[in-house]
């Protein structure tokens, strides 16, 4: 473990900025993996987890730790970034576009594809390769050299559904700002275990911890922590052979806590199907084994907001193939 007090030298300044000074000597250290470190714990300022944007104090500690981890070198030779996006054909891009103005471009993302590169993910596709692949193809920015459409949500690697870019920095801006004030309709579609109830408000506060296990962060219900609302109902429930009872069910997100709805539903015994965190492992392979299904059954089938016209839009996903495998 090492320890840096801030001074005045450090002091008024955000933490990433800071990071990147620090570790400007190290070059195999990428922004990626600063941004990583911080949101496992591995950086802490005075013990405690802390978002990129914290704004150091004069005397806070800054913490390094699991210094050991840091120094692995790669199991691979990273592919050129160029590379990799070669085999991305314009059409098959298209297959998944939903929408496109001057403002947005949403895509259906598919499940196993993260939203971002990352250092588990360095050779792996991600959905920013899709966007700038299409934008390179189809699109050229309007004489800025600074930004690149950039979304305001994520998805996890293995939930599909909606996913939404803003082409420009006024639309991201007011993407945050209302993803912030909770301006956002939200709908998810979910397959659970047992028979749900036909309509139920979940609220449950959320906390978040570091698994030892998993080697990141999780959420679990907790008294004293973050609110967090989910509104579900059934939409179908049928005994399955291999799983016993399970029901499919439409959920709204008033809030937007971290795995808020798995946490939530595993909470109330609806664990969703594919889960590796939240569910019985042994189960998992069951429904792999039977249904070759190995991702959590949670699709984001609706995104709705007013644009910043005034105009109401809405963005719709389709139910998954692999959805319809658990109703045949």
């Amino acid at each position: 473990m090492k320890i840096k007090k801030v001074d005045y030298n450090i002091a008024n300044q955000r933490l990433d900025r800071y990071l990147r000074k620090y570790f400007k000597p190290y070059p195999e250290i990428k922004l990626s993996d600063i941004f990583s470190r911080i949101r496992k714990w591995a950086i802490l300022v005075n013990n405690k987890r802390v978002e990129w944007d914290y704004r150091l104090l004069l005397g806070d500690e800054i913490k390094f730790t699991n210094i050991k981890t840091w120094d692995k070198k790669p199991d691979k030779i990273a592919v050129p970034k160029e590379n990799k996006i070669k085999q991305l054909d314009l059409k098959d891009i298209k297959k998944i576009l939903i929408y496109e103005d001057e403002n947005w471009i949403v895509f259906n993302k598919p499940a196993w594809i993260v939203a971002h590169p990352s250092n588990r993910h360095e050779n792996d596709l991600c959905m920013n390769d899709y966007l700038e692949q299409y934008c390179k193809l189809t699109w050229i920015r309007d004489g800025s050299d600074t930004f690149k459409p950039s979304f305001g949500y994520r998805l996890d690697k293995d939930t599909s559904g909606v996913l939404v870019w803003a082409k420009n920095y006024e639309a991201l801006q007011y993407l945050n700002e209302i993803i912030r004030d909770r301006e956002i309709d939200k709908e998810y579609l979910a397959f659970c275990l047992w028979d749900a109830p036909q309509h139920e408000i979940i609220e449950k506060k959320l906390e978040r911890f570091y698994s030892k296990k998993f080697g990141s962060s999780h959420m679990k219900v907790s008294e004293n922590w973050q609110d967090a609302k989910t509104e579900i109902w059934n939409q179908r429930s049928k005994n399955n052979p291999i799983l016993w009872e399970v029901s499919l069910v439409k959920v709204k997100l008033y809030t937007g806590r971290m795995h808020q709805i798995r946490v939530h539903l595993a909470s109330e015994s609806l664990p969703i199907l594919g889960d590796i965190i939240y569910w019985n492992p042994a189960a998992n392979r069951k429904l792999y084994k039977q249904l070759k299904i190995s991702r959590q059954m949670l699709h984001c089938s609706r995104y709705g907001f007013v644009d910043i016209d005034w105009k109401q839009l809405s963005f719709e996903a389709p139910m998954p193939k692999d959805f319809e495998k658990l109703f045949l």
